[in-house]
């Protein structure tokens, strides 16, 4: 059950950064971006629109991190052994494998990748493929 709770955890911290980044995204392209203008009042600062994304950001994550409590359980149990600083080497590659297969087709579908899009796909590296099995081993 440890590993289901750090991946709440991991979930949350996601989370954050997530509303945050996405709203501050969303501001800087609203004028450049038709549909953005005419659902971002031009008046609404990055903090304000932060607060509705991050209520959905917080279900979704935190439900995420916890799948990825159970998937990394189940790693250790068929993959035991540690590598990459992490205490499952075969769950930490997944990750970044499963972010990487992302970010590349963010990167083919935009022709670019935004530092915000970067810096969330970070985090999501970090906080579960490193985060969250120290985590769960630390509450063992």
């Amino acid at each position: 059950m440890e590993e289901v709770f750090a991946g709440f955890v991991s979930g949350y911290i996601m989370a954050l950064i997530f509303s945050g980044l996405i709203a501050l995204m969303v501001v800087e392209r609203r004028s450049r971006i038709p549909y953005l203008a005419k659902v971002v009042a031009p008046n609404l600062s990055a903090a304000a629109l932060a607060v509705p994304i991050s209520l959905i950001a917080f279900l979704l994550w935190t439900a995420v991190g916890m799948l990825f409590g159970l998937l990394y359980r189940y790693t250790l149990q068929e993959a035991p052994g540690g590598g990459l600083g992490s205490p499952n080497l075969l769950y930490t590659l997944l990750i970044i494998t499963f972010a990487g297969l992302i970010l590349t087709a963010i990167v083919t579908a935009f022709r670019r990748l935004p530092w915000q899009v970067a810096m969330i796909g970070l985090s999501f590296i970090v906080l579960f493929g490193w985060v969250l099995p120290l985590l769960a081993q630390a509450a063992k």
